[in-house]
């Protein structure tokens, strides 16, 4: 309702700084003539023009302001009139949040923004989990000269139980048992045996002495023989270890079998397409959560604090890391204390089942295309849409179309943007560079 006390160039003016309609030098000359209390002919039709004018295309447009993102060194794609919008990419710095259904673009943006941030940031992992598309990205990078590597799961070299660099046995043991139960949906017993049984391998090798400097840590295979051996270990959870583990030791073989790994520290200094889709659930989220657990932890413990991003993650149909399971809320409670520590997490999901604190933790969000009226609703209240715009993202999103807000910068209003098409690049795939092969292993003896 109107203030019947307010004149009507109180209201106009409201309305414009309401809507950043003077902000530009013309704009800020009526603030500051209106601050003197001026009120002449020029100053009145400038304001009432801006206004009407700002209405009118309001009508048109629908219920979202046309952005003003002009500024920055990524490009999110385009507004409804085709101007391109810029935001800086340190933005990513808060970590983003994408939902959409199948369809709805999410894998085109997600390639949009990794041909951009690879050559802005110092290292890129993309774990392609259930496609083969991101591997185009990388033969576009090197084609540029920006070495770019694809990793399928018998390339990788890792060791989970390996404790990251800076952090403590005692403290990444319930960490990576914890990582451990979300991928291989144990019950939350058998997750306690897994915490209990690491301790007590970590001891056996004497790795709670030595620290991340140990020569040599236990091994996934070293777990499993362990917990199986146990006359006296809860059945329940013994079984449900066992059964779960055994299919990814024959699965991934020699992939698991390293006292020391590729460690996520060196691993984060390279730009890496992870091709994850040819293996089973469980595996594709061990290797996941291990090595982004890894690395989060390795620089909370090591003090990083208001970085600058140098490590661009992006996570295509994560829904199994955002469930809103128990334990993925532990790892969305881990990314609440890595914002800031230099990495920037770009996730997306089909849908807004997910554990709360990953709408918490991520200040980017952008919402696609959706078939769920709980989906819209959950995005649609974390964004701040109002009911007009919910309704507007239900009836007029397609393929491409997204709506977005971001967490920092002065624009803080959703709006709608379309993300180009990207052309599939026909290069093969980048092999393993030797410079990732060469780094430090040690082998434990054939298990697989």
């Amino acid at each position: 309702m109107r203030d019947p006390e307010l004149s009507e160039m109180v209201r106009l003016r409201l309305y414009a700084e309401q809507h950043r309609l003077i902000d530009d030098p013309l704009g800020n000359a009526v603030r500051q003539v209106l601050d003197a209390g001026v009120e002449d002919e020029f100053i009145s039709d400038e304001l009432r023009g801006r206004v009407r004018k700002h209405r009118i295309a309001r009508a048109f447009a629908g219920p979202f302001e046309t952005p003003r993102l002009e500024g920055g060194d990524l490009c999110l794609g385009t507004d409804l009139n085709g101007r391109l919008l810029w935001m800086p990419s340190q933005f990513m710095n808060g970590h983003s949040l994408t939902v959409g259904n199948s369809g709805s673009g999410k894998t085109t943006k997600s390639k949009f923004n990794i041909v951009q941030m690879a050559r802005l940031v110092g290292g890129l992992w993309a774990f392609d989990l259930r496609k083969a598309e991101f591997a185009s990205t990388a033969a576009a990078q090197n084609a540029q000269g920006l070495e770019t590597t694809v990793l399928r799961p018998h390339d990788v070299k890792l060791n989970p139980l390996q404790v990251p660099e800076g952090s403590s046995p005692g403290a990444w043991a319930p960490r990576i048992a914890e990582a451990i139960g979300l991928a291989l949906r144990l019950p939350p017993r058998a997750t306690k045996l897994v915490h209990t049984r690491i301790l007590m391998l970590f001891d056996e090798f004497g790795v709670m002495a030595q620290g991340d400097q140990a020569e040599r840590f236990p091994t996934l295979f070293d777990l499993r023989e362990s917990v199986a051996a146990d006359r006296h270990a809860h059945p329940a959870a013994k079984h449900a270890l066992v059964d779960s583990l055994d299919p990814i030791l024959l699965s991934l073989g020699q992939s698991l079998a390293f006292y020391r790994g590729w460690s996520s520290s060196d691993l984060a200094r390279f730009r890496i397409v992870f091709e994850l889709g040819a293996i089973g659930e469980a595996a594709k989220d061990l290797i996941l959560t291990s090595i982004l657990s890894a690395e989060f932890m390795s620089r909370v413990a090591r003090g990083y604090s208001n970085a600058p991003m140098d490590l661009f993650v992006v996570c295509d149909e994560a829904g199994s890391l955002l469930s809103s399971s128990a334990h993925a809320a532990g790892l969305s409670d881990l990314l609440g204390l890595v914002r800031g520590t230099g990495i920037g997490l770009d996730l997306s999901t089909q849908t807004a089942n997910i554990a709360p604190g990953f709408l918490s933790n991520t200040a980017n969000k952008f919402l696609g295309r959706v078939g769920s009226a709980t989906d819209l609703e959950t995005i649609g209240n974390a964004m701040g849409l109002t009911s007009e715009q919910r309704r507007w993202a239900c009836q007029n999103l397609t393929p491409g179309l997204f709506i977005g807000q971001l967490g920092e910068g002065e624009w803080r209003r959703p709006f709608v943007f379309r993300v180009p098409s990207l052309q599939r690049s026909t290069a093969a795939a980048a092999a393993v560079p030797n410079v990732i092969r060469n780094l430090p292993l040690l082998p434990s003896p054939n298990r697989s």
